[in-house]
Formats: structure tokens, C-alpha cells, sequence
């Protein structure tokens, strides 16, 4: 399976809201219970919603064979708001190549540092590439109260020739 990492278009949005929801509902099982699933995710997001929800940031998108494999999105301000990867393809090393794709990103527009806020999950992700936990922090998507993780990585810069 050949991957490919792009910039998304619009014709991508209807596509991102159902892997977030996917992901969502099928990877954070174990991490999540059924009702915080259905709070942070309750239906497969629109490509108008993901559209005005995803405006100004940059977003990466991991392509393979089957399609949208998964995407990561930074904001202009340093936030990698969203990173999410098909279930099956969670572990196979495609979160870690977007990972590299975004920090890329924001070194090129001389961003010092980044933040996150992470479920359980993806701490472990975040952890093992660099992240540092600035605080667990209780949050009420929806009025269900789950636990995330507030992360910051700090840039090293490029050093060119």
C-alpha cells in the first residue's frame, strides 16, 4: 500500500468528517466509553461543517489505495487542533509521517512551539514523538464529561547549509 501526503481540498471535507467520526466511534474504544464517544462525536460531520470548522488551518491529508487514510490540521496560532487516522491504519507508522508533514509546516512558518489537546489515546502518540504534558484537564463536550491532555512540543529549528 503506497501512501501519499497532500494538502486537502474541498472536495476532502465530506470525507474528514467521517474518518474524525470513525475514528472517533471505533478507535477510541477501550479509551472511552459509549456516551463520551457519542459527545464528542454524535454523527458523522458535513463537508459545510468541516469546511467552516477547519477554515484558516492548514490540513494535511494521508492518502492510500482505499482513499482518506487520515489527516492532521494546524492553526495559524501553533494548535494542531485535529489528528486522526482510519482504525485500520492505526499503528502502520501513517500518524507519524503526517506528524513529520505538520512539523514541517509550522517550522516553514517559523512557529516556536505547538499545542494539543489530546484524548488518552493519542497522549501515548504525542508522548513517544517529543510531546511534554502541561496538564490533564477535564472538558464537557456536548455535557459529558471526559478527560483530554493539554501538550506542548517545543520547535527545534532547521538547521539549513
Amino acid at each position: 500500500m503506497t501512501d501519499r501526503i497532500r494538502l486537502a481540498h474541498c472536495g476532502d471535507m465530506a470525507g474528514l468528517g467521517r474518518l474524525w467520526h470513525d475514528a472517533v466511534h471505533t478507535g477510541a474504544v477501550g479509551a472511552y466509553d459509549a456516551a463520551q464517544r457519542k459527545a464528542w462525536s454524535p454523527a458523522p460531520k458535513s463537508a459545510a461543517f468541516m469546511t467552516e470548522r477547519l477554515s484558516g488551518q492548514i490540513i494535511l491529508v494521508g492518502e492510500d489505495d482505499e482513499g482518506l487514510a487520515g489527516f492532521f490540521t494546524l492553526t495559524p496560532g501553533g494548535e494542531l487542533d485535529m489528528a486522526y487516522v482510519r482504525p485500520d491504519r492505526k499503528g502502520d507508522g501513517l500518524a507519524s509521517r503526517l506528524h513529520q508533514a505538520i512539523l514541517d509546516e509550522a517550522r516553514q512558518r517559523g512557529l516556536a512551539s505547538l499545542t494539543v489537546q489530546a484524548s488518552h489515546i493519542a497522549r501515548k502518540f504525542f508522548e513517544k514523538h517529543g510531546w511534554t504534558l502541561v496538564q490533564t484537564q477535564t472538558v464537557r463536550p456536548n455535557g459529558v464529561e471526559m478527560q483530554n491532555h493539554h501538550m506542548i512540543l517545543h520547535l527545534q529549528r532547521q538547521h539549513g547549509p
